[in-house]
């Protein structure tokens, strides 16, 4: 048996699809805004974890997959009981250290608890990135901003917890990504890229994990709804990491690719 930790997004509706298609048996801990009545499927809230580790135990989960955005909860609203009351001042410092900081705790109990965290990709490899194979040819300039991009990333990732996400048009840097999540950063980045675009499409979102990232969990992802944004914004394409980014809605989102010009570009 799989559990499916499955947060908001639509990356956890394509598992699970997939997983039924192929008669795996999973069960799915839905911790997303909307309550699913099916069988297996258990309605809980991210602060509930004794409660989920206690249902994935009981059902003899071996493999747990984490899918979707799930909001890091505030430390006042975890739920504590005698199992979670000896761990409380490591959920404290994990979750005051950041996102990834929190997740790594996480799949440590589950280890503990011989419960191995797996890749999405492992049952979904299609939707890796680099299988996305309609490219155009990036510029000197677009060159230059994706490395500047990925380098700034790495810089402040490999201390910091902070985003996965940043725009660089034109050597100028114009939003990095913090808790507002990447489609808020490009809202927040509409004016400053008119003044520089000057009605001419230039500059790239860069969405790379984090440095101390693990690649089983919370990959960058990116959908038809991302690329429509960053065409409506003023850039010119979208820099992907090998191996560490989901695509989301590829075939759906070639036209609108080819009908802007737009650029995937997946850097080793």
């Amino acid at each position: 048996m799989i559990g499916i930790i499955s947060g908001e997004g639509s990356l956890s509706k394509v598992l699970i699809n997939n997983l039924s298609d192929n008669k795996i048996k999973f069960l799915v801990i839905n911790l997303g805004k909307i309550r699913i009545l099916k069988k297996n499927f258990y309605n809980l809230n991210i602060t509930q974890f004794s409660k989920i580790l206690k249902i994935l135990k009981d059902n003899n989960c071996k493999e747990v997959i984490m899918a979707g955005k799930v909001t890091r909860p505030r430390i006042q609203d975890i739920k504590i009981d005698f199992k979670l009351i000896k761990m409380l001042p490591n959920i404290i410092r994990s979750l005051k250290k950041g996102d990834s900081h929190a997740l790594d705790f996480v799949i440590k109990i589950l280890k503990n608890n011989n419960i191995r965290v797996v890749s999405c990709l492992k049952y979904v490899p299609e939707l890796k990135a680099e299988n996305f194979m309609l490219f155009n040819k990036e510029s000197k300039q677009d060159f230059e901003d994706i490395n500047k991009g990925i380098a700034i990333l790495n810089h402040i990732n490999n201390k910091f917890d902070v985003g996965q996400s940043i725009i660089v048009n034109n050597g100028f840097v114009v939003g990095i990504e913090a808790a507002e999540g990447t489609d808020e950063m490009l809202s927040k980045s509409v004016n400053v890229l008119k003044k520089i675009n000057k009605n001419k499409k230039s500059g790239f979102l860069i969405k790379f994990p984090k440095k101390i990232q693990d690649l089983r969990i919370d990959l960058p992802t990116i959908g038809h709804s991302t690329i429509k944004k960053c065409i409506d914004v003023g850039l010119r394409g979208i820099a992907l990491k090998k191996n560490a980014n989901i695509f989301l809605d590829q075939e759906k989102s070639i036209e609108l690719i080819k009908k802007n010009n737009f650029i995937i570009k997946v850097v080793n």
